[in-house]
């Protein structure tokens, strides 16, 4: 381990992930584990890239030093981004595969108990049964999650970052508010924000702005196209800034003209919502209890709104395709896993309302002792132009 005073935390920071973790792989008795998931290898090094495409791990012993086995072109940003000292890169026209066994033997490893991450979707199932072939002396066992258990509670210096972040948040949608008006694209309002995000201090996003107007801000996961916003509509927006892989999401809605009741009653029961789920977060409740405070007040709307989604998930550290951590904990129906202090959400009831738009005002948050706390922060209303 390279002991340096320039990464994006402290190396005592560092230290104690890779304890913490290596506490775990003791307890799963093994000897190795390799992880290939991007946000993982972030969490324990500090490398990002977006070049994940190509096959990168990292390999940690439970005594020996850790090692990476990175695409070539990524070895550079591994000696730029952390403390790795052990590099062991392959070319482009080598098989990764190859060199991640050649250096497991080099190390002393290949025929050790080795957990890897089955369910991970950089490291293919033609990877990991030709992994499973060169080193036929190893005893292999999924060990996905060992690493998503130490990122699901948030470090201060975790949560710190998260709000610094949080502010190029709201700068950009709060340049996207100002943006609407009847006559300009929604690719104008995307433009400025991703300007006045970027200019907050925003790194890039792992997902970019949504910007949906009219009828297709009740499609999941519609963004900007060339569509020209018009009087009589509604303007989804949903923006999350992003700082060293750490991101803070929120929504915010904005009307063009002046809303009917059943808009003004759309945003009465998300803000209701909000306020059931907000009241129902802290330590020891079930990550359903949260889903169900606010799935229940959108159950009783008349205006036939739907929630088709989790109510809220986890949020840290994201690399595309995705900004949110809700693999590892959502708010969601049956999901019995207990909230704890420093568990960070993106906490999102919404309403899809067929034939008019969709309806949210979501935060980032953060579980404390006495409840939560908002790490995103602007006004929570229908904006109105």
């Amino acid at each position: 381990m390279r002991n340096r005073d320039d990464l994006v935390f402290p190396i005592a920071e560092y230290e104690r992930r890779l304890g913490d973790l290596r506490q775990r792989m003791a307890a799963q008795d093994l000897d190795v584990v390799i992880t290939t998931t991007p946000e993982n290898i972030c969490y324990l090094t500090g490398f990002e890239s977006p070049g994940h495409y190509y096959f990168n791990a990292l390999i940690v012993p439970l005594e020996k030093e850790p090692f990476m086995v990175p695409r070539l072109l990524e070895a550079s940003g591994v000696r730029a981004y952390t403390w790795v000292e052990l590099v062991r890169p392959y070319e482009d026209i080598q098989d990764p595969i190859q060199v991640l066994s050649a250096s497991l033997a080099e190390f002393g490893l290949g025929s050790k108990r080795i957990g890897f991450e089955e369910n991970c979707w950089f490291f293919t199932a033609v990877q990991q049964k030709r992994l499973f072939v060169t080193c036929p002396d190893a005893v292999f066992s999924d060990c996905s999650g060992i690493v998503e258990a130490g990122r699901l509670v948030k470090s201060l210096y975790e949560i710190e970052l998260m709000q610094r972040a949080a502010r190029t948040t709201e700068a950009g949608m709060q340049a996207g508010i100002e943006a609407i008006q009847a006559g300009v694209t929604e690719g104008d309002v995307a433009a400025e924000i991703h300007y006045a995000m970027i200019k907050a201090g925003s790194e890039w996003p792992s997902i970019q702005p949504f910007v949906a107007s009219g009828e297709r801000g009740a499609i999941g996961h519609a963004t900007w196209t060339d569509r020209v916003i018009q009087a009589g509509e509604p303007v989804f927006l949903e923006v999350g800034g992003c700082l060293k892989r750490y991101h803070a999401a929120m929504m915010r809605t904005v009307f063009v003209g002046e809303p009917d009741e059943s808009l003004r009653e759309a945003e009465r029961l998300v803000q209701e919502a909000m306020e059931a789920c907000i009241k129902a977060m802290k330590p020891g409740v079930t990550a359903a209890s949260v889903d169900a405070a606010g799935r229940a007040v959108i159950a009783n709307s008349s205006l036939g709104a739907q929630q088709s989604s989790r109510t809220g998930y986890s949020i840290g550290i994201g690399l595309p395709p995705d900004w949110g951590e809700g693999h590892i904990l959502s708010l969601q129906q049956k999901e019995t896993g207990l909230l704890q202090s420093n568990m960070t959400f993106h906490l999102i009831p919404w309403v899809q309302i067929p034939g008019k738009g969709g309806i949210g005002f979501s935060e980032t948050v953060r579980v404390t002792e006495a409840g939560c706390e908002f790490i995103t922060s602007l006004e929570r209303k229908l904006f109105i132009k």
